[in-house]
């Protein structure tokens, strides 16, 4: 079921399903990518309990091999709406039977979205319920319409702010899991969209303390910044060799598989851990222009 946020600047749909955004619509515009099955059929997907994609989509914990899909089951499932108000929908998810198949932690994990002025903030609370220590990912995955209004993909560019060094970590496109061992400090601060640019799958950087990434375009004032704290990792993404209309920009807590990685999820780059009891929150804001 859907649900909506709406001010008089901004209008934002959610779903239970996933609890996923359908669309940000502003002035009559269309920001969000809507989910056209030919290039890829998802929005805005919430990444829970891991962030990419494991080595041979399986992990080891307490002597048991799991399976796993990349970027968890939480964007396949259905939350509750447990609050509504004016200016905020917040959803849960729990673990079930089929989910402790695959993860063996009891959790409760919340997704919450907040709309002020032309400014949408996405919260993510994770809590163990476990009595065991939790191993966990979590992170944003939204597409972003490319063109928005006007001109063509190569119209519009990417900004980093801040801009200077930061850490490259290059993707084995076959297998999706990253190449620690090639990883290179890179100055990166505008990047102008081309097909090209995502040949070798997304591109994946550590993140400063607090920073953030536009869309703009060299046409006209319409524009995405996607800003976030304390969110070690993101990603930009467009299919290729596609010409698909649409740019992901996704804050992460969480990455993907090292390639050399032993399989032991305690042991998994750049995982989050959680004692019994204990709470995790990370938020990124999405400001339409």
């Amino acid at each position: 079921m859907q649900y909506t946020l709406k001010n008089n600047q901004v209008t934002v749909q959610v779903d239970t399903f996933g609890a996923e955004m359908h669309s940000i619509e502003h002035e009559g515009m269309e920001y969000l990518w809507q989910a056209d099955p030919k290039f890829w059929g998802r929005h805005a997907p919430v990444l829970f309990p891991i962030v990419g994609k494991l080595k041979n989509g399986s992990y080891r914990y307490a002597d048991k091999t799991y399976q796993m899909s990349g970027h968890g089951f939480a964007r396949d499932n259905e939350f509750e709406l447990i609050r509504a108000t004016q200016d905020e929908l917040v959803f849960e998810l729990h673990e079930n039977e089929d989910s402790l198949n695959h993860y063996p932690f009891h959790f409760n994990f919340r997704v919450s979205y907040k709309l002020s002025a032309n400014k949408i903030r996405v919260r993510y609370d994770v809590k163990n319920e476990d009595e065991k220590f939790m191993s966990f990912g979590v992170g944003a995955h939204p597409a972003f319409n490319v063109p928005l209004k006007n001109g063509k993909f190569e119209d519009y560019q990417l900004t980093i702010k801040p801009d200077g060094a930061r850490t490259f970590i290059p993707l084995d496109v076959p297998t999706g899991t990253i190449k620690v061992d090639e990883r290179k400090e890179v100055t990166v601060s505008t990047l102008p969209l081309t097909r090209a640019l995502f040949e070798q799958d997304a591109l994946v950087y550590s993140s400063s303390d607090e920073m953030s990434v536009s869309l703009t375009n060299s046409i006209d004032d319409h524009g995405v910044t996607v800003s976030w704290k304390d969110m070690p990792y993101f990603g930009l993404w467009s299919p290729y060799p596609s010409e698909a209309p649409f740019v992901c920009i996704e804050p992460w807590c969480g990455i993907a598989d090292d390639q050399n990685t032993d399989g032991d999820l305690i042991t998994k780059f750049g995982i989050n851990e959680l004692a019994p009891d204990g709470k995790f929150s990370c938020e990124y804001t999405i400001e339409i222009k």
